[in-house]
């Protein structure tokens, strides 16, 4: 595996923990209207900025630009496919928003699921397929220079200090949540 897939599969990895995340706020009985619409805004803002601008954006702006280059069709082949579940994740983003702006947390809980569906379906892909053609095309010092790009790309595109901030939120829901499980099971 090389240096810019491992980078994509790792970011893959923060994303699978939060749907586990999201998973135990929709199980979870504890919680008021209030605290799971809090967690839905911050779901929202790390969904919009870490899975989309920043790891999407690596892929489509810079991974996915070089597997055309080296000959990997984009119209009826796997990146097409992987644009195409990308546009069908921003499109549950915004419904899960739109439910947010209205406090609707039912509809905010059937677009995060059906996004986390999507999502895990789509990484379960993107490892197994897209990214072992990447690297049996892309060669070490290709793949570093895409690393390095995908460096830059979160530090001008997404910003200085996004990146650790957005996994601090990790954290802290992984906490409050696990919090909530534990409490929640010496109830019953």
């Amino acid at each position: 595996m090389g240096k810019a897939t491992a980078d994509l599969k790792n970011e893959h990895e923060a994303i699978l923990h939060v749907f586990t995340i999201l998973d135990r706020m929709l199980a979870s009985t504890t919680k008021s209207d209030a605290d799971n619409l809090q967690f839905g805004n911050e779901l929202v803002n790390f969904l919009k900025i870490f899975a989309d601008k920043c790891h999407h954006g690596k892929e489509e702006d810079i991974l996915f630009k070089e597997l055309e280059n080296k000959g990997v069709p984009n119209e009826g082949g796997p990146i097409g496919a992987m644009l195409e579940e990308h546009k069908q994740g921003r499109e549950y983003i915004a419904l899960m928003n739109k439910s947010l702006l209205s406090n609707d947390l039912n509809n905010f809980k059937k677009a995060a699921i059906k996004y986390r569906d999507l999502l895990r379906n789509h990484i379960a892909k993107e490892n197994n397929v897209l990214f072992s053609m990447a690297d049996k095309l892309l060669d070490d010092k290709k793949q570093d220079d895409l690393f390095e790009k995908f460096e830059h790309h979160e530090e001008t595109v997404v910003g200085h200090g996004v990146h650790e901030e957005l996994h601090s939120n990790i954290h802290k829901w992984e906490e409050e949540y696990s919090e909530r499980l534990k409490s929640q099971r010496a109830n019953n």
